[in-house]
């Protein structure tokens, strides 16, 4: 047979069916799809949430000509819901003739994104992650945020009566992530003890909050008891899509480079990001009256060799890692964040919220750190945090505390500060 036949063929017998199912689907649904993303690792709701919205912006093509075909594993049904509501269609690939082995042909060609009868079909979220690093490096512009409220607010009532929640107390979200969801050694570096966050929650409470502990059943459950604490993580009622909703209904998150973090972020929640050990972290910018502020407190970065630990300016600039097995060859211990640290940066936040953080002396700081940040991540405006006007994003002070202990840098810090206030 004559090759060109032959590719014709293989081409028409394994695209020939998906592309009538989306033809169909259009059909139904009386609009046209420009996009179909061929979603990788819909198991996440967190990169559920995050990745058409990223794709909607980075195409510029508006979320409801977007087809989110679900290929990896299954995905909750609430949350499918939720994001149809802002204008995605999703459907898992068995659901459409030919969608198995379209995502499978792709897959096994690595052929991340290709056209596809006048369509852009993206394969997997790494991609995405790539491309949106490469359009950010300089300005990130707007990203739109296309969670509706409604779909929330129609829960409120009912699960607040069910956990027993007072309707007049602010509601804080915890997040200390473990091994559940992966059980992969590769990602531990990312983990974190409840126990270390006891004290802020205590605090939390006194200071009149409700706060809600999120996570999956296998986590270790928080020994703290009280009539404003909820370890929904634990709960033998929790039911699907409830920590999604108290994400949505928070007054303050406290997480880490975690997937409900994202979801966190696209809805405009003050956020605190506490035991994070990656120095790129940022937040959406809302074209809604949302002004987020956020905290972060970095992991212990120690030397195996002479136990010396990094300061915040070695940590800003290292060299990146992205596994256990990274930190491991190059002889880093990572040490949790402390109760008492957790606790300090929960103060801080709080003070700061409220307009009561006295930062002299350490405006100046304040904004040093931030320039070096801003530094670190090449310039990626808007997404990071610095040079915007809703910005609003800081490092804990707990960090100023380690420098200034440092006979090497204190003299640093009070020249860069001076510099800063002339």
């Amino acid at each position: 047979m004559n090759p060109i036949l032959e590719m014709f063929q293989d081409f028409r017998d394994r695209f020939g069916p998906f592309h009538r199912a989306v033809r169909n689907l259009e059909a139904q649904e009386n609009k046209t799809f420009d996009i179909i993303f061929l979603h990788d690792i819909a198991g996440r709701f967190g990169h559920l949430w995050q990745d058409p919205v990223f794709i909607s912006w980075l195409y510029r093509v508006p979320p409801e000509r977007i087809l989110v075909v679900l290929c990896g594993p299954p995905c909750s049904e609430f949350a499918v819901q939720i994001l149809s509501k802002a204008g995605f269609t999703f459907r898992r690939s068995s659901e459409l003739d030919g969608g198995e082995v379209f995502a499978a042909y792709i897959d096994a060609c690595q052929v991340p994104e290709i056209a596809f009868f006048g369509r852009t079909v993206i394969m997997g979220h790494g991609l995405l992650y790539a491309i949106f690093y490469q359009y950010a490096v300089g300005h990130a512009g707007k990203l739109p945020n296309l969670i509706r409220p409604s779909y929330f607010e129609d829960r409120r009532t009912g699960l607040y009566a069910k956990y027993g929640i007072p309707a007049d107390k602010p509601v804080a979200v915890v997040h200390a992530r473990e091994s559940g969801w992966f059980k992969a050694a590769y990602q531990d570096f990312r983990n974190a003890s409840i126990s270390n966050y006891l004290k802020a929650i205590d605090f939390l409470i006194d200071k009149g909050f409700f706060v809600v502990r999120i996570g999956d059943a296998s986590m270790t459950p928080a020994d703290y008891h009280s009539p404003d604490f909820l370890d929904l993580a634990c709960s033998r009622t929790f039911q699907d899509g409830e920590d999604v909703c108290f994400i949505a209904y928070c007054r303050l998150y406290i997480g880490q480079n975690s997937g409900p973090l994202s979801l966190a972020a696209i809805m405009g929640k003050d956020m605190i990001i506490a035991n994070e050990v990656t120095t790129f972290i940022g937040r959406w910018v809302h074209e809604e009256e949302i002004d987020p502020l956020m905290l972060v407190l970095f992991k212990r970065n120690v030397s195996r060799s002479d136990r010396k630990s990094f300061n915040l300016l070695e940590v800003l600039f290292r060299r990146p890692r992205h596994t256990t097995e990274d930190f491991e060859r190059d002889g880093i211990d990572l040490v949790e964040n402390t109760p008492e640290e957790i606790l300090l940066t929960v103060q801080e936040f709080l003070a700061r919220r409220a307009g009561q953080w006295d930062t002299c002396p350490d405006e100046a700081r304040d904004e040093v750190v931030n320039l070096l940040w801003s530094m670190r991540q090449a310039g990626k405006v808007g997404f990071t945090g610095l040079g915007h006007p809703k910005a609003g994003c800081f490092i804990s002070h707990v960090h100023w505390r380690e420098l200034e202990a440092d006979p090497d840098l204190s003299g640093l810090l009070t020249n860069a500060g001076s510099t800063a206030r002339a």
